[in-house]
């Protein structure tokens, strides 16, 4: 599976064949938010006004169709990743941290406090990584948006923090340009 500038297609792991193409217009936009799969279906989304998808590809006598489950415009992901927990997916829709039903694509909530962020999950917290610099500790619920805590990141660059923050061995790794920061989150035993 890939996102390209017009749509998602589909293809075999082992040999590259082509199997199916689902296009949706996507302003010829490059794109680097990795769609999401999960239950045999998969969801994809763009930022520049676009929005995201959930499709399930249909097997069928003729090969593979995609047919389209709902679109919705409030998950314009950037490049900031989409995280899927307990059926619920949490994003950065431009400027809003959001959280939308996998299922039906409702959103449950959105908050701009965390501003466009990259994230990753751990422990039940969304670690949202804003590209300016901070970092929140967000509870991944659909219940409504719920900070645990935030900080600034020393040693910023005055750039763009797009790299995404990452999570092994219980410490979190923060890269800004040529400074790689860690920090030990692992729960206070």
């Amino acid at each position: 599976m890939q996102l390209t500038g017009k749509g998602v297609i589909g293809v075999e792991a082992k040999t590259g064949k082509f199997l199916w193409r689902y296009d949706r217009p996507a302003n010829g936009t490059a794109n680097v938010s990795t769609p999401v799969w999960y239950a045999q279906t998969i969801f994809a989304a763009s930022n520049y006004g676009v929005g995201g998808g959930l499709v399930w590809p249909k097997k069928t006598p003729r090969g593979f169709q995609p047919e389209e489950m709902y679109f919705v415009k409030q998950m314009k992901n950037h490049h900031g990743g989409l995280i899927l927990v307990d059926g619920h997916l949490y994003g950065a829709d431009d400027n809003r941290l959001t959280c939308i039903e996998f299922k039906t694509g409702k959103v449950t909530w959105a908050d701009a406090s965390c501003g466009k962020c990259s994230l990753v999950y751990a422990e039940g917290m969304l670690y949202a990584r804003n590209e300016n610099g901070p970092v929140s500790l967000v509870e991944a619920t659909p219940e409504g948006f719920r900070l645990h805590g935030r900080f600034n990141q020393p040693d910023r660059s005055g750039k763009n923090s797009w790299p995404h923050p990452v999570i092994a061995g219980g410490r979190l790794y923060l890269r800004d340009q040529d400074v790689l920061l860690c920090y030990d989150v692992r729960a206070e035993k």
